[in-house]
């Protein structure tokens, strides 16, 4: 039975890997974990970063409870690397556009990341700023899983045909609607 082999946040667009055959996501799941993919997204943040490129990184720790996570900039018990590197491609009316590539992919870490920084998603009920939220309509954060990159230094078996390929999705509504 096909599986899924990534998944993304809720209220989160874009591309999901999924498996037809138990070989492919075994062989999918592998290079997954051994980051041979590279998973670039697209969001809007509140404000202008400090620099319009960069990288984030700091530890994130799971509240299971809460469904929840905090990020800090020192490693404590339980709580995993996280690295987004990010480029800024436009600035308007307070808000930016962002480019992140995940080089780790932990629970919320785009969403997380942005809001320790200062700079909250466009729309996210959880970790951003429900006035700010408010006053652009907006109910659902503004991320988006737009590119995919099958990057394959090591043999793929079955899924060879794939080393090499990029997938992207050029219709971004949240980008349309504020950067268009």
């Amino acid at each position: 039975a096909p599986a899924l082999c990534n998944r993304i946040d809720r209220n989160t667009g874009g591309i999901v890997i999924a498996a037809k055959t138990a070989e492919g996501l075994r062989v999918m799941n592998q290079k997954i974990r051994d980051r041979e993919l590279k998973k670039y997204y697209l969001c809007i943040v509140h404000g202008t970063l400090p620099r319009p490129a960069g990288r984030l990184e700091g530890y994130i720790l799971k509240d299971e409870a809460k469904k929840q996570v905090t990020v800090s900039s020192r490693p404590r018990p339980g709580a995993k690397t996280a690295v987004t590197l990010y480029e800024t491609l436009a600035v308007r009316n307070g808000l930016s556009l962002v480019r992140c590539q995940l080089i780790t992919g932990r629970t919320h870490q785009i969403r997380a990341q942005f809001a320790a920084a200062g700079h909250p998603l466009l729309g996210d009920g959880k970790y951003g700023n429900g006035a700010a939220n408010r006053r652009y309509g907006e109910t659902r954060q503004a991320l988006y899983s737009y590119r995919l990159t099958f990057d394959f230094p090591t043999d793929a078996g079955l899924l060879e045909y794939l080393r090499g390929r990029s997938f992207q999705v050029d219709h971004v509504p949240f980008r349309d609607k504020y950067f268009g």
